[in-house]
């Protein structure tokens, strides 16, 4: 065994491409810590405008006290109230000037105006803070100044031990642990076909011994990664004099309540997670190839049990036993918990038995050691009488590898879409407390206001005190949110959450003046009256929707601005069913992703033939037509393309039904209009656009129509670029360029005139089907019918162009 170790650890360190792997972690850092600096100040600006608005409401309670000191004087007890504000006014003053340097050491500012808020709420009965909003600002003060810490980016961090928690979450991650097992199991199977363990054998080695010497070669390889990715990302704060910076405490939500988890916690889990979860990995692949199976149906047979366990911890909740959080759900049950280390002990336990009951079975003799022969284990070209050309196209790919590349990033993409919904998902209970937060913090600045004029205003009978029934109305809503807060997790949280946001809404558009009538407030009224007509329960969290005047509109002013964005993200509606994820797939464009990969990686054109070993020769010596090559090879494209895509997408959507379920059919999806067609369609004034309603099943399976034809009309744009050019890398290239600056035009100039005939138009699918497209070319010709029947038509025509062209067989 030892000597199957040092061999393959020799012929690892020797491959170029593992060379390559410092260069490329170098490249990523460098190549991250500039993007991050230049978009750096997410922190400072969120500071700033926090800052920023309690000067301004310090400075309206100071001037109320000021005035009524000079009307009718200060009792003694409202003057010292009134000190107090003085004293929080310089606090703040000093913060502010020090945030506009971009000097965020403010820690000790920042506690000193706590304490001082603290002092001053014992004097008088008008909070303008919240509570819990200060309670957690008042405990990650205290952890900064007890380690000698300022304030630092957190959201685009580049030079702190921030920046190396985000390297590594990109480091240590599924997609990497996906990597190094593809790049174990084709070194594998290329040692094997190669004979090298027939080589193994012949110099007395024992199969145990070639199997456990490939296997801890490559534990001793992950050991190694491990090492170097985490000393390559501990060079920035290193090199910059912030290693300190691994204390810096991170908010986690658990529930309803924060907690503060220090950067270094992240930095301990993620490579012992990441290290295990690799090594699990191999194990199991190493099993399964030992028995002769596929790589296809070991890459599946190793999904399934991880997949499972993704399933269950959806369902069920955390548990200690699934491996699967050593990536999911890590942060919350974990890190901000005392139970990490008792987890990964748990783990390398599994670990090491996984490891122990994989000896017998590579020690059984269920198949035969000796390896067969390497062109025989190739399958042979023997056509049948039908599909000759078909066959042997199938055949090229598939012994490169690509037909089977292509499905397991197929699979990557969608499974990937399915995490991302599902996680989103899981992370509602966070964005509803944000969102309660957030009003709870509009309330208490109205309500200071309010309490401020009670106060001042006059009167014998306190009951008869205009002000007060508005003050205790505001109270009453903050209670009832505050009641809410303690409700996330439960059941019914997200029909309550509803509700009570409803509650704070203005009354319906129809009550107001109908100037006021936008694309939002209208459709989520309608869409409302909708849900509740069919009984259909609404996606969790988001009682309203936004729509893209919204999402897209131009405010110079940065208040407005930001009052949209939170409007959106706590209206941002989320379900985990298999429609709703069919929904995002669509809404996210990933369906150009996929196109983009059918053209690298799985189409065939005449230029794949022509080098660098000009197999078109061969073809053309036998008694087949160029245009009969041609033919092939479109129909093979079209075939494989739709066959992988329906396969991967049927398994996704079977995968996302049994975490989520089928989800609602007839839930109504706003669809826009650049004219009024029939009945049915609303109007709104500000926006100056129509708007309906229709199903969502309605919606995808447009969408999988303008799909199918998108793929019709690349391939055969991919084909008559084929058709032109020598080499088939340069028709990749050509192809892309092509679709790039067509999409990009018919993005920038989709408002001229005859735009709608632009093919390129119908690739961004969703915007298409949703008529987002109509509104931005002002065209009532831009919709999915058009859309389908012009990439038809013109696919139609460049390969009818492809196909009577001609071209010489060789240079």
């Amino acid at each position: 065994m030892k000597n199957v170790v040092h061999f393959i650890i020799k012929e690892i360190a020797k491959s170029k491409y593992t060379l390559l792997l410092p260069l490329a972690i170098i490249l990523l850092i460098v190549s991250l810590s500039i993007i991050n600096h230049h978009q750096s100040g997410a922190t400072q600006h969120e500071l700033e405008e926090t800052f920023k608005n309690r000067k301004a409401t310090v400075n309206f309670l100071i001037g109320r006290a000021l005035s009524k000191e000079r009307a009718v004087g200060l009792t003694e007890e409202q003057r010292q109230s009134l000190d107090s504000l003085l004293v929080q006014e310089q606090y703040l003053q000093e913060i502010s000037n020090k945030l506009k340097v971009n000097d965020l050491e403010i820690a000790s500012t920042h506690l000193a105006y706590i304490n001082e808020y603290e002092k001053y709420m014992q004097l008088v009965s008008i909070p303008y803070n919240s509570k819990s909003l200060l309670e957690i600002e008042q405990r990650k003060v205290e952890q900064l100044i007890e380690h000698d810490l300022s304030y630092t980016e957190q959201a685009t961090p580049y030079n702190t031990a921030l920046f190396t928690k985000q390297l590594f979450q990109l480091l240590f991650s599924p997609a990497t642990a996906l990597l190094f097992l593809l790049i174990f199991c084709y070194k594998y199977l290329f040692d094997r076909e190669n004979r090298l363990f027939d080589f193994f054998k012949i110099n007395s080695l024992s199969p145990i011994a070639t199997y456990y010497g490939y296997l801890i070669s490559f534990l001793l390889s992950i050991l190694m990664y491990i090492a170097l990715a985490s000393l390559l990302s501990l060079l920035p704060p290193l090199i910059m004099g912030h290693l300190n910076t691994v204390h810096y405490p991170i908010e986690v939500a658990v529930g309803s309540t924060i907690i503060m988890v220090p950067v270094w916690k992240w930095f301990v889990f993620l490579p012992i997670s990441w290290g295990i979860f690799v090594a699990l990995l191999l194990i199991l692949a190493i099993c399964l190839l030992k028995q002769r199976i596929s790589l296809g149906m070991t890459l599946a047979l190793i999904t399934i049990p991880f997949m499972v366990g993704y399933i269950i911890s959806l369902h069920y909740g955390f548990y200690m036993a699934n491996p699967i959080h050593l990536f999911i759900s890590y942060e919350t049950h974990l890190l901000a918990t005392d139970c990490s280390i008792i987890y990964l002990v748990w783990m390398f336990i599994l670990l090491i038995l996984c490891f122990i009951i994989s000896y017998p079975i590579i020690k059984s003799q269920w198949i035969t050691f000796r390896v067969a022969d390497f062109h025989i284990s190739k399958k042979q070209y023997h056509p049948q009488n039908k599909w000759k050309l078909l066959q042997f196209e199938h055949l090229k790919k598939k012994r490169k590898g690509h037909v089977l590349l292509t499905l397991v990033l197929l699979f990557g993409i969608m499974g990937g879409t399915v995490a991302v919904v599902n996680q989103q998902f899981q992370a509602i209970p966070i964005k509803a407390l944000k969102t309660i937060e957030d009003f709870q913090s509009f309330i208490i600045e109205i309500r200071t206001n309010w309490k401020a004029s009670e106060e001042d205003f006059e009167i014998d009978n306190p009951e008869e005190n205009p002000y007060t029934a508005m003050v205790e109305s505001l109270n009453e809503s903050y209670s009832m949110l505050e009641n809410l807060k303690s409700k996330i997790g439960s059941p019914n949280f997200y029909e309550k959450f509803r509700e009570a946001l409803r509650s704070l809404d203005p009354p319906t558009y129809k009550e107001i003046d109908g100037a006021l009538w936008t694309v939002s407030v209208m459709a989520s009224e309608e869409q409302q009256n909708i849900l509740d007509e069919k009984k259909i329960t609404a996606w969790p969290l988001g009682h309203q929707w936004i729509s893209n005047f919204d999402k897209h509109s131009d405010t110079f002013d940065d208040k407005r601005s930001t009052a949209l964005q939170l409007m959106q993200e706590r209206n941002t509606k989320y379900g985990n069913n298999s429609l709703f994820t069919v929904y995002k797939y669509l809404n996210w464009n990933i369906m150009l992703s996929v196109l983009v990969i059918f053209v690298l990686l799985l189409w065939t054109s005449m230029s794949d033939e022509r080098q660098p070993n000009p197999s078109i020769d061969f073809l053309t010596t036998k008694p087949i037509r160029m245009t009969s090559i041609y033919i092939t090879k479109w129909v093979y494209n079209l075939l494989i393309a739709y066959s992988l895509l329906l396969i991967s997408s049927v398994f996704v959507f079977f995968i996302s039904t049994i975490i989520g379920g089928l989800g609602e059919s007839d839930y109504p999806i706003l669809v826009y209009a650049a004219a009024k067609l029939h009945d049915g369609y609303f109007y709104s004034v500000i926006d100056d656009a129509y708007f309906y309603f229709e199903n969502l099943s309605t919606l995808i399976l447009k969408s999988s129509l303008l799909i199918f034809t998108q793929i019709f009309f690349l391939n055969s744009l991919f084909s008559l670029i084929g058709k032109w050019m020598k080499n088939h890398y340069t028709t990749i290239i050509m192809t892309i360029i092509v679709v790039a600056v067509g999409y990009f035009i018919a993005d920038h100039y989709i408002a001229m005139n005859g735009m709608y005939i632009n093919p390129f138009i119908y690739f961004d699918t969703w915007n298409v089907v949703d008529g987002w497209k109509s509104i931005a070319a002002n065209d009532t010709k831009v919709n999915f019918l058009n859309g389908s029947a012009i990439l038809f038509i013109s696919g139609s025509l460049l390969f009818c162009i492809g196909l009577l062209s001609k071209r010489k067989v060789s240079s």
